[in-house]
């Protein structure tokens, strides 16, 4: 691994993780100003005005969407360094299926929430956000990048 690819990844993980932060930072103040009918408590950037004219409703379902979007693109953005970083099949394998278990884990942790305890703020959320939030983060590459020789000792073994 070359040290200028790392340093990369690292500045564009870290340039991805900033921007997923701002905008749902800003969406929160917005949704914050629209629920107690008051002025925001933050100024709100230009870039987010379109949307302080949608009503709380829409932006507040919307947030699920954009989680959805943010975990897509952090989705890319780790198979694109492990590609570049590693090539390795089973890796690039183990990140599908890491994607695919923890975002069910927490859809099912979010189902359980709403559909048994009937309320979106339980500890189920909790634990939802905290799935999604490993999901959305380049935490799964990291992991990889550092048990790829695992990886390749365990499948030369006879």
């Amino acid at each position: 691994m070359k040290v200028k690819s790392v340093v990369f990844y690292l500045v564009l993980f870290a340039a991805a993780g900033y921007i997923r932060e701002f905008f749902f930072v800003q969406i929160n103040v917005i949704l914050f100003s629209k629920f107690y009918n008051s002025p925001p408590v933050l100024p709100t950037p230009y870039i987010m005005r379109p949307f302080t004219h949608l009503a709380y409703e829409t932006l507040y379902y919307s947030k699920y969407l954009f989680t959805v979007l943010s975990v897509v693109a952090f989705y890319l953005l780790n198979r694109l360094a492990l590609k570049k970083m590693s090539g390795s099949a089973v890796i690039l394998k183990t990140l599908n299926w890491s994607y695919i278990l923890i975002s069910l884990m927490a859809v099912i942790s979010m189902a359980y929430g709403v559909l048994i305890n009937k309320r979106v703020d339980d500890d189920e959320y909790t634990l939802s956000r905290w799935f999604m939030g490993i999901v959305q983060s380049p935490l799964i590459c990291l992991i990889l990048l550092a048990s790829q020789k695992l990886f390749t000792s365990n499948n030369s073994a006879p």
